[in-house]
């Protein structure tokens, strides 16, 4: 073998060819007598699917698998690559206590060229450019694919070229296999049910409110948004919906690829299929009627309920961006600042307000129609998860016409006593009048005084609520006491 010139190593091309080789046992290449059985969608009878609101999803994979009495090592694929192994159950839905399980193994790092070429360190292999094919010795590979290889005794660093490599060895996968090994009694198919839990799969809430022309009524529509990141597409599925906050410990198991997501919207030529209700434990499902396809990388939505005219109530409230501790000494009598007011859409869950069921957490985009039939987005937020009957209250943003001022008019401390004094100003710049709540928050043993009404919301918090005329001003005048120990 001739030594190869420095002006071949840069005239050959840089891409790297693997040549194909035909696929070898899964299951770490054990020499186990038994019969081979490979198990691949096609064989896949039912599937559903149960997804949690945590990233978390449960599969149920039910597949006709003909087995032979004795020893049979099911080679399952078509799994997610996401699978949490040590959750995997199987069992006989025809006999159950005809097969018995043996061992399982979940084999993810399918072949690549990394970890392809690892496998030929110390072995023949041969680089082809120009049509020569020349002889060399791996000797190693990185971490990046770079190779070292010794031809006719010399060292040849990160060799451009393609690579031909002798046969695959035994061990190597090229996708996701679960290998099964199961002993049965005798010889006949059975149908089997594959369970597991997964990551990459998750799904939330997402809701449109399009608000009336009147502030009066709003259409709110909800939509259930399927993410699947797992590693594999779940055909014609069953799909059930989990709201509510399980506990589970935390994971060490590292990430195995991520996901590039795509967003597909449901069709409406499927809208017979609704979501159906009910409790569960202490959360609610949501079982989607018929079946439905999620495809591994895709976002999903799917329509979870549709209120056409829902009751609304526009409210204001006035509160101190930064509460204030007892122990404040910046205090000056003159002081003043401006305070935003929020700007509250309040909702009643309720079945006579054309809702009245369980609302799973998520965000809530409104919108407001006007008299000449525009729309504009006037803003948003999340909810929580929100049984029936209960009041849901969105912070779409603040009110650009209602001002707030809260001023220091006395402050002093006398021995042990703390006494403060404040005028709050709401100046309605609209041309209606309004109701406006403004809330007060304090700390420690503290008492207030006011000619004005109010309620003591907790043992930190005041509300007090005025009318404020359009294109006027209202003042509240309070004083607070608070004793230190």
């Amino acid at each position: 073998m001739h030594r190869i010139s420095l002006t071949l190593v840069f005239v050959l091309v840089a891409s790297c060819i693997i040549v194909p080789c035909q696929y070898a046992f899964a299951g770490g290449g054990e020499n186990m007598d038994g019969v081979r059985l490979e198990v691949g969608p096609k064989e896949r009878k039912d599937m559903s699917l149960t997804v949690y609101n945590s990233n978390i999803g449960l599969v149920r994979d039910t597949r006709i698998i003909q087995f032979t009495r004795g020893l049979n090592l099911v080679e399952l694929s078509g799994l997610a690559a996401n699978m949490d192994p040590t959750s995997i159950s199987f069992a006989s839905l025809t006999d159950p206590n005809a097969i018995r399980t043996v061992e399982h193994n979940f084999d993810y790092g399918v072949v690549s060229r990394q970890t392809l070429l690892e496998k030929y360190v110390g072995e023949e292999i041969w680089l082809i450019a120009d049509g020569v094919r020349m002889s060399a010795r791996l000797i190693s590979v990185d971490g990046q694919g770079r190779l070292i290889v010794d031809i006719n005794g010399n060292i040849i660093l990160d060799p451009p070229g393609s690579i031909e490599l002798p046969p695959l060895p035994g061990g190597f996968i090229t996708r996701p296999t679960l290998v099964w090994h199961a002993k049965a009694d005798w010889t006949r198919g059975h149908e089997v049910e594959i369970a597991y839990l997964t990551t990459g799969l998750n799904w939330s809430a997402d809701y449109v409110c399009i608000l009336d022309d009147g502030d009066e009524s709003c259409a709110l529509t909800g939509w259930v948004t399927l993410d699947n990141k797992s590693g594999v597409t779940y055909q014609d599925a069953h799909l059930k919906l989990i709201a509510g906050n399980i506990h589970r410990l935390a994971s060490t198991e590292p990430a195995r690829g991520a996901a590039k997501v795509m967003m597909v919207s449901e069709s409406l030529l499927d809208a017979e299929m609704a979501f159906e209700e009910k409790a569960g434990f202490e959360y609610h499902t949501y079982a989607l009627s018929g079946q439905t396809t999620v495809a591994n990388n895709q976002l999903k939505q799917i329509r979870l309920l549709q209120a056409p005219h829902v009751p609304s109530k526009k409210l204001y409230f006035l509160e101190r961006p930064t509460s204030r501790y007892v122990y404040e000494s910046t205090l000056y009598p003159g002081q003043s600042e401006i305070m935003n007011t929020k700007t509250i859409l309040e909702l009643e869950n309720r079945e006579q307000s054309g809702l009245g069921v369980p609302l799973p957490a998520g965000r809530v985009r409104v919108y407001k129609t006007s008299s000449d039939g525009s729309m504009d987005f006037i803003g948003e937020d999340a909810i929580s998860h929100t049984p029936k009957d209960e009041t849901v209250r969105l912070y779409v943003g603040d009110a650009f016409d209602v001002v707030g001022e809260r001023i220091v008019t006395d402050f002093k401390i006398v021995e042990k006593t703390r006494e403060e004094a404040y005028c709050i100003k709401v100046r309605n710049r609209k041309d209606e009048d309004i109701e406006v709540a403004v809330v007060e928050r304090f700390y420690g043993d503290w008492t207030v005084s006011s000619p004005m009404p109010y309620e003591k919301v907790d043992a930190n918090t005041v509300m007090f609520e005025v009318s404020v005329p359009q294109n006027s001003e209202v003042e509240i005048l309070f004083r607070v006491h608070t004793k230190s120990k």
